[in-house]
């Protein structure tokens, strides 16, 4: 994020959503305090974008959001949001989008934490999409920890509040996996994602990058 955002973040927005929207960050102590790493939540709402960062306010400075921008009407509706917070966007329309991976390796790389949503847009049901598999590719070509996020709003209804934000325990992959294990890599991860989120996740048939 852009520092005077990440201040202004950090002292003064972070504690008011903290008050008012968020119930409990449970197991927060699970984030690594001696590498960056990449989060990975389930994504219900819009809102998300502002509790997803709250575990790890303390180094606002290092994140980087992965976020999607397939038209005119995006860049419009969040293109100061995504300015401010320095976010990473993919067209999911382009050819390229491929690239994408390439600059959040080299975020990782040069010590930034990314967040990356695996279901890859809002959803809102009670069991989750199937995970894309560029969250294992980031983990496996890195060697930085997925840390699996939960976000359950009150009822299980988005965006009612307030918000529970449950914190996984780090996932570490190494880097002689190959493309066969990228589905099987996701697929852990987003079982991880589902306990944390009260959520389901079931049998995706098997695919490769």
């Amino acid at each position: 994020m852009k520092k005077p955002f990440s201040i202004f973040a950090r002292n003064v927005l972070g504690p008011l959503i903290e008050k008012f929207c968020i119930e409990e960050i449970k197991d927060k102590d699970n984030i690594p305090q001696n590498t960056n790493f990449i989060l990975a939540p389930n994504h219900q709402s819009y809102f998300d974008h502002f509790f997803v960062p709250l575990p790890i306010k303390d180094r606002l400075e290092r994140v980087r959001f992965i976020g999607k921008l397939d038209s005119k009407w995006q860049a419009l509706q969040w293109g100061w949001f995504y300015w401010l917070a320095e976010t990473i966007p993919i067209n999911r329309k382009a050819e390229d989008k491929r690239k994408v991976l390439d600059i959040a390796l080299e975020v990782l790389k040069r010590g930034g934490i990314i967040i990356i949503y695996p279901e890859g847009k809002r959803n809102r049901e009670k069991e989750l999409l199937e995970g894309k598999t560029g969250v294992a590719e980031l983990a496996v070509k890195s060697e930085k920890p997925v840390i699996p996020l939960g976000l359950i709003y009150k009822n299980n209804n988005p965006p009612t509040l307030p918000v529970c934000l449950n914190v996984g325990n780090p996932m570490y992959f190494r880097k002689s996996e190959n493309c066969q294990n990228l589905r099987e890599i996701t697929d852990k991860i987003m079982r991880e994602i589902a306990k944390l989120s009260e959520k389901t996740y079931g049998n995706q048939k098997n695919s490769c990058c």
